[in-house]
């Protein structure tokens, strides 16, 4: 009796199994390079998560000194707490750490794409990870990107076997992943909320769709639960993501930034740092209590911003979003050389060529009978995870940085888009034949 095949935990080729090797090879070799290159990088802090981590270690306490904090998010200064703890060796025990968590994002880009339906095409477009300006840039960088890319694949992998086999064990997993991407970066919860609707909702039959909602909703509440519970006790308020929501809806609606839009040069960069140490001036931290009021402060000015000028608002929406997808980035210094000008350019070049890519990946892969019922396509839950994000920064602050998470989905749209380049009308045939369709 031969044993049947499961559909959701696709092997490897024996054909790619060289090209696995050098992926990894590549991968070590990039991200360990670039980490190589900017050794002292660990040891800066832009965002305080190194500072939580210190403080958690040193006093015990999540929180700035002995006033506990819900400002960040919590699970990466935990993932760092054991770096920092060695002490002269922590800067490498976190490059360490980033080396490690980018290697197993790529390998999982690459087993997501073989789920996805890319066979053979699943290399590149993990190799396209492994090497992504985004990600080698944020690699080197004390901040939550490179753990937050590993989460959402992480998530996606989890829901694609969760939608192809409705099983409750199989729903509660991905509710623990997306709820891990929650604890990693509040930007997730709104995609929280959306899956809970859509995964009872695609789910065949109807009998098992409030089953799979309570089974998603239970892992996300259970990873989840010591963070809202924590925070109930220091806050009286049991806060699921964070008390950074405010700032980051303000920093994008504001007066100034407004002003900016409606008379700056085009090309230029908005100057914060007004505005930053207006904020600091007035956002005290001295207990939890300062931390909600600075939160509920933000909020209010950042509507009241919104309402009074209504156009401006509208217009600030659409540049946020141009800001997320923008393929060139920004010139930050007025005096830039001819070598960064170069590379920002090449940078542009790369990312306009995988979002054009991406663009003619629709064609293959949602064809005109799947439009009725995109949800039949395993790439479903990539483009709810894009199309959310993609809404949330449209209302609050956003760069390029933002879409660190959305990068697997851009490059395995991309390398869908070259399959169907190269193979043509073999496009429509079956994925033991070309790999591209689910």
């Amino acid at each position: 009796m031969t044993r049947r095949k499961k559909r959701d935990k696709p092997s490897t080729p024996a054909s790619q199994r060289w090209g696995v090797v050098g992926l990894i090879v590549f991968t070590l070799l990039v991200r360990g390079g670039v980490l190589a290159l900017a050794p002292g990088s660990m040891a800066r802090d832009p965002d305080g998560y190194r500072y939580l981590a210190e403080n958690l270690l040193e006093r015990g306490e999540y929180g700035y000194g002995h006033v506990p904090t819900a400002y960040r998010p919590p699970l990466y200064p935990l993932m760092l707490t054991p770096c920092v703890a060695l002490g002269p060796m922590s800067n490498v025990a976190i490059a360490g750490l980033h080396l490690v968590l980018g290697l197993a994002t790529v390998w999982l880009v690459y087993r997501l794409g073989l789920r996805w339906g890319l066979g053979r095409w699943s290399l590149p477009a993990a190799a396209l990870v492994a090497c992504d300006p985004i990600l080698l840039v944020q690699s080197t960088q004390v901040m939550t990107e490179t753990l937050a890319v590993l989460l959402a694949v992480l998530s996606l992998g989890a829901l694609t076997s969760a939608s192809e086999r409705p099983a409750a064990s199989r729903a509660l997993i991905a509710g623990a992943c997306v709820g891990l991407a929650v604890l990693c970066r509040s930007s997730f919860l709104p995609w929280a909320l959306l899956v809970a609707i859509l995964l009872p909702a695609v789910s065949r039959p109807r009998t098992e769709r409030l089953r799979r909602f309570a089974s998603f909703a239970v892992g996300v509440a259970v990873v989840l639960a010591p963070w809202a519970v924590r925070n109930q006790v220091h806050f009286g308020r049991p806060i699921p993501a964070t008390t950074h929501g405010g700032f980051t809806l303000l920093l994008g609606n504001n007066p100034s930034f407004y002003d900016y839009l409606r008379s700056g040069a085009w090309g230029t960069v908005w100057d914060a740092d007004d505005f930053n140490r207006a904020w600091e001036a007035r956002a005290t931290r001295s207990r939890p209590a300062d931390e909600l009021r600075n939160d509920r402060l933000a909020y209010a000015e950042a509507l009241q911003t919104m309402r009074s000028r209504p156009g401006t608002f509208a217009y600030s929406c659409a540049v946020r979003v141009g800001r997320l997808w923008a393929p060139l980035p920004h010139q930050v210094d007025p005096y830039e050389g001819a070598a960064r000008r170069g590379a920002r350019y090449l940078v542009g070049v790369w990312y306009l060529g995988e979002l054009i890519l991406c663009l003619i990946a629709v064609y293959p892969l949602f064809p005109r009978e799947r439009w009725r019922q995109p949800w039949q396509t395993t790439w479903f839950w990539g483009l709810s995870m894009v199309a959310c994000f993609t809404v949330v920064h449209a209302l609050y602050w956003s760069n390029m940085r933002m879409r660190a998470p959305l990068i697997p989905v851009v490059a395995l749209g991309a390398a869908a888009g070259a399959a169907w380049i190269l193979t043509g009308a073999g496009v429509r045939k079956s994925s033991d034949e070309n790999g591209l369709r689910p």
